[in-house]
């Protein structure tokens, strides 16, 4: 049985797991970086996704469906002491509205790019922003349990590892269980440790996930052992109800 404890309202809860890891993308499609303390505001992670790689054509880096745009998970992205910071290589970081990002982006391309703000969604699209690469939950959560029986499903070769699927949040559960245990959510709320959120809909996969990226090979397995098993959906999404900063070992309850 899960633990029971005394919610917010009254209400009995259950303790559901602990955050064991915290991730943040501040460009979308390239690497992000593992966080202490993940910050919300109404729409997920602080400075999640909030910048996309951009063509001449105005059309954001989609690497799952144009082979043009592959290099773009081998670049990473940061907030740094300029604020969001990328680099092509790891060594060197430049602001990302720089010139030099810039410079450093189309050389790495082989064609014109630069970085643009995104929206948050596609009816808030400006003139100063593009639209966002994904309409969807704000946050992404992903369970050890899932990662462990999507693993056991391929061979080591495949590399299951977190990196590949981009969640914000990476709960370990309080009782193991088989299979994709993360679906079970969908429909419920989650305190996080003071944050609460509602647990959406799955999060449904793309051809992202069997990209190589820094030292993941390309594994096209992961993807279709997910579309056998999971039904197309590994992980799921989310949307803030209660903004509060959330930190590693936080606990996990279940509303």
């Amino acid at each position: 049985m899960l633990q029971k404890i005394d919610g917010r309202d009254g209400n009995m809860v259950e303790r559901w797991g602990t955050v064991a890891e915290l991730w943040r993308y501040p460009v979308s499609s390239l690497r992000g970086e593992r966080i202490g303390t993940a910050p919300l505001d109404t729409h997920g992670v602080l400075h999640d996704r909030g910048w996309g790689l951009i063509d001449e054509t105005g059309s954001v880096a989609a690497p799952e469906t144009e082979r043009r745009w592959r290099f773009v998970p081998d670049m990473l992205a940061r907030i740094g002491k300029t604020g969001v910071e990328i680099s092509t290589d790891g060594t060197e970081w430049l602001a990302v509205a720089s010139k030099a990002a810039t410079a450093a982006a189309s050389e790495r391309a082989g064609f014109p790019v630069t970085f643009r703000p995104l929206a948050i969604t596609t009816e808030t699209t400006s003139a100063a922003q593009a639209a966002p690469r994904y309409d969807r939950g704000h946050l992404h959560i992903l369970t050890t349990a899932s990662l462990r029986s999507l693993a056991d499903l391929l061979s080591p070769e495949a590399l299951v590892d977190v990196r590949r699927f981009r969640p914000n949040i990476v709960i370990d559960m309080d009782r193991a269980e088989a299979g994709f245990p993360d679906r079970q959510l969908i429909g419920k709320q989650l305190r996080i440790g003071d944050a609460l959120v509602a647990v959406k809909e799955p999060c449904e996969r793309c051809s992202f996930t069997a990209l190589a990226q820094g030292e993941l090979p390309f594994a096209k397995d992961v993807l279709h052992a997910i579309a056998r098993h999971g039904g197309g959906g590994f992980g799921v999404l989310a949307s803030v109800i209660e903004t509060a900063p959330i930190r590693d070992g936080d606990p996990v309850r279940l509303i």
